[in-house]
């Protein structure tokens, strides 16, 4: 039961830790100083989670699927760093990089997909957000 708890506590401070990485790139990036923001957000991604961007976005579905199974990552992480890299794409279309953009926008589809796989709910916000994806790309 203690090794439970534990988990769960590691789990949960994933979550918080993500949070609070997201809030600061939002917090960035409404300050305008978008390239700082990513690549703030980016080396934290990395320092405090082993979660490298670069390296997520080239990631076959079924490598995906490893990858947030290795990482202990929950249906609410991955939301969360889908969100993320929908705002990459964002800006990188808004930068006129329409094949980077493709790719941020591509992982974030499978990271909701790998979401729904995991996940014991289904959720409206999580459907309406990898439709929106999916006009994106079509």
């Amino acid at each position: 039961m203690e090794q439970r708890d534990i988990l769960l506590e590691q789990i949960e401070q994933v979550g918080r830790v993500l949070g609070k990485i997201l809030a600061a790139f939002l917090d960035l990036k409404a300050k305008g100083d978008i390239t700082l923001a990513i690549q703030t957000t980016n080396q934290q991604l990395k320092s405090e989670l082993d979660i490298d961007i670069s390296e997520l976005i080239n990631f076959t579905e079924k490598e995906l699927e490893n990858y947030t199974e290795e990482k202990q990552l929950t249906d609410n992480h991955l939301d969360e760093l889908a969100k993320y890299l929908y705002e990459l794409g964002e800006i990188k279309q808004a930068n006129s990089n329409p094949q980077d953009a493709k790719k941020y926008f591509e992982t974030a589809k499978k990271l909701l997909e790998t979401a729904g796989k995991i996940s014991k709910t289904y959720t409206f916000e999580r459907a309406t957000f990898k439709q929106k994806i999916n006009e994106i790309l079509n």
